[in-house]
């Protein structure tokens, strides 16, 4: 065991030769990554309630989706209890560094953050489309990514985009934290119907992988209350430890560019070059109320 100091505290690492990836990538070296990108990283999840996706033996090994913090973390990491109908769950607020690497010990490897902070956590600060590919094609799902752009640019707001690191992109608005969940679900439910109804042969909103016709799949489940996504600059259990990359909007016209193009080896080296793209995001926040009757107008021709 090693005693590392990060920050004002203290982090007992475990395990480091442990291999997590079958690339021979090691828990210390997923540990090593996340103190390195905590910088970038913890802008993008702090005050948010996390979901931890924890893989105690590796990649290969048993997984679980965690909520609730262990009894046993430390006083020092901050925690929010969030009422359920049979209690509540008490789950991390992942502040700072030490924390990130705390929850990367406990077996952490992919962190999935809320659409809300905690301290309005009805009311989302994110509006996100996860555009899933049924099968291995990257370009239709730049297609649709551009496509959302379009429509979300047309409304009023502002998107990002990134991958997740897994097979697919996320695009992502950021708003004002003034709608409830409902609310934003509704709207993200108004882009898919303009979607579909303008490209009926390329996206779906079916829930069923059988159904869905080798169409691209725009989820937007994530908009409610309690849901999550994959944060910035998270890795993600594939073998070569992939990382959720925000990207610059030209980026997609790489010919060359997956879902897992960075990964914990190379993420450094675009990092020493580009800056963060969503550094700014929340400087750029749009209110869904004044953006929503531009979507009805558009809807209501979509129909006449």
């Amino acid at each position: 065991m090693t005693k590392l100091k990060i920050g004002s505290y203290v982090v007992d690492i475990t395990n480091q030769d442990k291999i997590y990836f079958p690339t021979t990538i090691t828990k210390g070296d997923l540990i090593d990554y996340y103190i390195k990108v905590a910088p970038f990283m913890i802008k993008h999840i702090k005050d948010r309630p996390i979901m931890m996706h924890r893989f105690p033996g590796g990649i290969t090994g048993e997984s679980f989706y965690q909520k609730n913090a262990a009894e046993h973390f430390p006083a020092w990491i901050k925690t929010i209890p969030v009422p359920k109908s049979d209690g509540h769950t008490n789950f991390v607020l992942c502040q700072n560094a030490a924390t990130l690497i705390y929850l990367a010990n406990f077996g952490t490897i992919t962190f999935h953050p809320w659409l809300s902070r905690f301290k309005a956590l009805d009311n989302p600060d994110k509006l996100i489309f996860d555009l899933d590919p049924s099968v291995h094609d990257f370009s239709k799902v730049i297609e649709v990514a551009f496509l959302i752009k379009k429509i979300l640019e047309q409304v009023g707001l502002n998107p990002f985009v990134m991958t997740t690191g897994s097979h697919g992109l996320h695009v992502v608005a950021p708003i004002k934290p003034t709608a409830d969940f409902t609310y934003s679900k509704m709207f993200a439910d108004g882009c898919a119907q303009l979607l579909i109804a303008g490209h009926p042969e390329l996206v779906t909103t079916q829930l069923r992988k059988d159904k869905r016709e080798n169409k691209i799949f725009i989820d937007t489940l994530r908009n409610q209350f309690g849901a999550t996504a994959v944060a910035p600059y998270s890795v993600r259990a594939h073998p070569h430890a992939p990382v959720a990359t925000p990207l610059e909007w030209h980026e997609l016209e790489n010919p060359k560019l997956e879902s897992q193009t960075y990964t914990i080896i190379n993420i450094f080296n675009r990092l020493e070059k580009i800056d963060d793209p969503w550094k700014d995001i929340f400087k750029k926040k749009k209110s869904l109320e004044k953006a929503w009757p531009k979507l009805e107008q558009i809807l209501t021709e979509l129909k006449t």
